[in-house]
Order: C-alpha cells, then sequence, then structure tokens
C-alpha cells in the first residue's frame, strides 16, 4: 500500500536549500532592522522568482522566541547549541544555474548594494543540502511501501 501523495512512483525531485543566518546591524533599533527586511524582502521576491527559484522566505528569531528556546533546551537536557542569528533566509531551487542566475541579475546586485546599513555580514552562517519532504498538509508524502521514495545520497 502507498502512503505517498506522489501518484506516479517515480522518486522525487532534489530541491536545493540554501540558508543565510545573519544578524541585524546592532547600531540599529531592532525594528528598523525588521522595517528594513520586511521592505527588502517585498523588492526580492520578484527577482527571485523570475531567476527560477522556488521559494524563498525568511525566518525570524527575536531574542524572545530564542529565551524561549533556550528555555525548552534546559528543561528537556537536550543540548542544543540554541543559535543567536537575528533572521534566517531560505532559497530552494533545483539547479545551481538558477542561484546563479538570481547573484548575476542587475535588479539583485543593486539591492544587495544597500543591505550594510542594516546586514552585520560578520559571523553569517551558511548551509546547504537537500530537502526530503515526508509531511505535507497533514499528510505522509514521497513514502512508498514503507520506505522512502527519495534516491540515495
Amino acid at each position: 500500500m502507498s502512503t505517498t501523495a506522489n501518484d506516479t512512483g517515480a522518486s522525487p525531485g532534489r530541491l536545493i536549500r540554501m540558508t543565510l543566518q545573519v544578524y541585524g546591524n546592532q547600531k540599529n533599533k531592532p525594528e528598523d532592522n525588521e522595517a528594513f527586511s520586511r521592505e527588502y524582502v517585498a523588492k526580492v521576491a520578484g527577482i527571485q522568482a523570475r531567476n527560477g527559484i522556488e521559494m524563498y522566505q525568511q525566518v525570524f528569531t527575536p531574542a524572545p522566541f530564542r529565551v524561549a528556546l533556550d528555555e525548552m533546551n534546559r528543561r528537556g537536557n537536550r543540548g542544543w547549541v540554541v543559535d543567536d542569528h537575528d533572521i534566517t533566509v531560505e532559497f530552494y531551487f533545483r539547479s545551481f544555474a538558477d542561484l546563479e542566475k538570481v547573484r548575476r541579475d542587475p535588479d539583485f546586485q543593486a539591492l544587495q548594494a544597500g543591505e550594510d546599513p542594516y546586514v552585520n555580514l560578520v559571523h553569517t552562517v551558511a548551509t546547504l543540502g537537500w530537502v526530503e519532504k515526508y509531511v505535507d498538509g497533514g499528510e505522509v508524502v514521497n513514502v512508498k511501501d514503507g520506505k522512502s521514495m527519495y534516491p540515495p545520497w
């Protein structure tokens, strides 16, 4: 019995994810950095989409959320290292050529040039990997006969 929303039986394609975890400029008020971020994302979304990026999103992690996570960590004796970055930017794409199209886009380059007063690039953390989705909309996906439908690494 299949327990997947993928009716074709084919393995799902790789969705690559790159993240940038950044700090806001500490010289600014947090609300100024947030306002810049919200304005920036509204402008950059169209650039990302027209260049083949499948999903672009930002994850805000304000200090009260990090404190709550640290409390959960201590109560559960988990041993986690709680990341202290202010925001994580996530890019999802199918090929590195799509990411390169964004990087070379003159509108993107111009937009990036205005980041300096708001983004502290010191200690930015980057990650790169691929996504394997197994629950979507409360339903099990990409599993057939009790096994992952993704190809091996």
